[in-house]
This record gives structure tokens, C-alpha cells and sequence, in this order.
């Protein structure tokens, strides 16, 4: 895919070294893991707008959708798909939103490309702030949605 000439701006561009998101991918951070495969990796977003507010990321750095080819796009809202699958049922949700920022002006805060997998509820419609959980709580949610994953084989 061809990159258009304006590049985006983001102030939380880092080298791939530095970035968050690799870093977790790697182990070297904590995480509430609920997927992994060869070339992904899902885990609760620690600032999340609900429960199971999950994050699916390549395990590949890129920070925008730019910086990937289209097998690699088509690959990471597959896994956002199957993800949704399991986070739904484990989160009793009643529907779900992808969400995926490029750029800070759109609201991407870590510059590795990332999908958002937001559980909804309907009580909750119309609403969409961030919430705060325990550990405990992220360890639970985290713990649930796996065993839905589980499920999907």
C-alpha cells in the first residue's frame, strides 16, 4: 500500500526499543493477556472504557495502519473478530465497538498500531468514559475472557 506524503504526527513516536507495546510483547512488561498467536497478542488496556476493554496488536512494530501491508491490516481485525467473540459472553456484554486511532489527532496515545475491542452493555449506551478496575478486577476479566477464547479453538 502506498503511504501518502503528509505523515502523521504523533509525540509519542519512539524508537521500536522504547515502545510500550513491543515491550509487553516481549514480556518485559506486565500484562492481562487473553490472546496470543504467532504474530499477535491481546491484552486488557489498562485505562480501559469498560470491562475486557481489550487492546490486539501485531507483535511486528509499525505505528500506523500505514506501516502495514494489507494481509497484516486484514490479519489483526481478524483477530479483533475472534477476540470480540469470547469478550462479549465472558463481559455478559450486549455489543461491542473496534476502535483503532492513527496519529495524536485522532487520539492514538502508544504509537504501535493497536485495535480497540470495547464490550458494551446496554445500560451503558450513550456513555463512554474510562473506567479504573483492581488488579484483582483485571485478573478476573483477563481470566474470563481466556476461557472464552479457549472455547473458539
Amino acid at each position: 500500500m502506498k503511504r501518502p506524503s503528509k505523515p502523521l504526527y504523533n509525540s509519542a513516536s519512539v524508537p521500536e526499543k522504547d515502545c510500550i507495546f513491543c515491550k509487553i510483547v516481549a514480556g518485559k512488561l506486565p500484562s492481562y493477556r487473553v490472546y496470543e498467536d504467532a504474530n499477535h497478542v491481546a491484552f486488557l488496556d489498562i485505562n480501559p472504557f469498560s470491562k475486557g476493554h481489550t487492546l490486539v496488536c501485531p507483535k511486528r512494530h509499525g505505528e500506523t495502519l500505514w506501516d502495514m501491508d494489507e494481509k497484516e491490516i486484514a490479519d489483526v481485525f481478524m483477530v479483533a473478530s475472534k477476540v470480540s467473540t469470547a469478550i462479549v459472553p465472558a463481559m455478559n456484554a450486549d455489543g461491542f465497538r473496534l476502535m483503532q486511532n492513527n496519529g495524536e489527532a485522532a487520539n492514538q496515545a502508544v504509537a504501535h498500531i493497536h485495535v480497540h475491542v470495547i464490550p458494551s452493555k446496554l445500560e451503558e449506551k450513550g456513555k463512554f468514559g474510562r473506567i479504573k478496575l483492581t488488579e484483582d478486577e483485571m485478573a478476573g476479566v483477563a481470566e474470563a475472557i481466556r476461557k472464552e477464547v479457549a472455547k473458539l479453538g
